[in-house]
């Protein structure tokens, strides 16, 4: 008895005696030893360059590189530490700031921007990655762009990513009217996607983009604008593989998503036939949407059916009476016919750039591995004029707390 007490007694001192010597910081940085990266913008490596002045700070933020060339342009935003005492001064500052470099190596220009900073660079807390349209039409693809990233083992694969028509360091100077640093502000406007259905970014992380990009499969990218002060994120950036081929507007993002079945809220609108320039508004609580491949051969065509429940979010048309269950059918019929509308919509866009962003041929190797064995190697022949059949039910369950 007394020899299992005492080796119970030895157990517990060993466990103090370890925690004793493995507790603490286990690199022994202080905080305002780092700076901490929160977003990266990479444009090209003459964007921004409009007069003299532009051009000397261009070559003050760059270096003698004596292989390949001068592509890129990369910034860094950096939060700024602050001191108690020194809080109010700095916060009229804003609570980030930005450093840039020019190369063609993302992991030189990183390097070499220690040249700018008193204190090392730290990318473990980068939450946002912004590239420029015209950076990756340089780089001939996303690949090259992100591949330092996806190699790191300090960048995180849930950092978003978002393709900008225009020029991509302006986003890191933003200065988001919440208050919070624009690196976090950009990434946190993703993740309200569940309720705005004209932003695709349930699959916009690193991870995943990477993901398809290894396997071979065309990527889709959330589209974000700057403009006098204003950031707006919507639409979608298409890509065959890695390689950019257009946009897909907010209309043809829902559309999208109804066919993937990731709308959770989502608002449909449509015209009142009995009142021109009047709109009618669904809110969508819940749906169950199923997505079959079907054919034989090359005759290869897909079902979607979607089953909606929601209720009645607007009317503009005061006369209507929703009470009515006449109206109400007629309602969802309008609703139905609208969805439908929206779903072709968002696959003709998709079809005629041959960005399978439906995912078709996800399903049809799952469900008909046979039929893909035989048309894989045709399939961005076949793809752009493979036929949907749409059916969609709507059920409004509810009017809302007014007539």
């Amino acid at each position: 008895m007394k020899d299992k007490v005492n080796k119970r007694i030895c157990g517990y001192i060993a466990i103090i005696c370890l925690a004793l010597l493995l507790s603490g910081c286990w690199d022994r940085r202080e905080l305002q030893d780092r700076n901490f990266v929160l977003a990266a913008a990479i444009d090209t490596a003459d964007a921004g360059q409009i007069g003299s002045q532009d051009g000397a700070v261009t070559r003050t933020e760059t270096f003698v590189q004596p292989h390949g060339a001068k592509r890129y342009r990369l910034s860094l935003q950096v939060l700024r530490l602050v001191s108690g005492g020194e809080g109010d001064e700095k916060e009229a500052e804003g609570k980030t700031y930005v450093l840039s470099n020019t190369g063609q190596s993302i992991f030189e220009m990183i390097r070499d921007t220690l040249g700018q900073s008193s204190k090392s660079l730290w990318l473990e807390h980068i939450q946002t990655i912004i590239i420029s349209e015209a950076a990756v039409k340089e780089a001939g693809g996303l690949e090259p762009i992100l591949d330092f990233f996806r190699r790191d083992g300090e960048a995180r694969w849930r950092i978003k990513v978002y393709l900008t028509p225009g020029e991509a360091r302006p986003f890191l100077e933003y200065i988001p009217p919440s208050g919070e640093p624009g690196g976090i502000f950009l990434a946190k406007m993703a993740d309200l996607h569940l309720k705005n259905v004209h932003v695709a970014a349930a699959r916009a992380d690193l991870g995943y983009i990477s993901q398809h990009i290894d396997a071979g499969v065309d990527v889709i990218v959330p589209r974000i604008e700057l403009s006098n002060k204003v950031v707006k994120l919507g639409g979608q950036a298409l890509f065959k593989k890695d390689k950019f081929v257009g946009y897909l507007d907010e209309y043809g993002v829902k559309g999208l998503r109804f066919i993937h079945g990731t709308e959770k809220s989502a608002i449909i609108t449509v015209g009142c036939p009995d009142h021109p320039g009047e709109m009618l508004v669904f809110e969508l609580f819940n749906h169950d949407t199923k997505l079959e491949p079907h054919g034989e051969g090359d005759n290869i065509y897909f079902t979607l059916d979607i089953y909606m429940r929601g209720n009645i979010g607007e009317v503009q048309c005061p006369s209507h009476d929703t009470k009515n269950p006449d109206y109400i059918r007629k309602l969802e019929v309008l609703f139905a016919e609208e969805v439908k509308r929206n779903v072709l919509y968002s696959l003709g866009v998709c079809q005629k750039l041959g960005v399978d962003a439906p995912r078709f041929a996800g399903k049809l190797k799952a469900y008909k591995p046979k039929i893909w064995a035989k048309i894989k190697d045709r399939w961005d022949e076949i793809y752009p004029t493979v036929p949907l059949v749409v059916s969609v039910n709507v059920t409004i369950r509810n009017i809302g707390e007014h007539k």
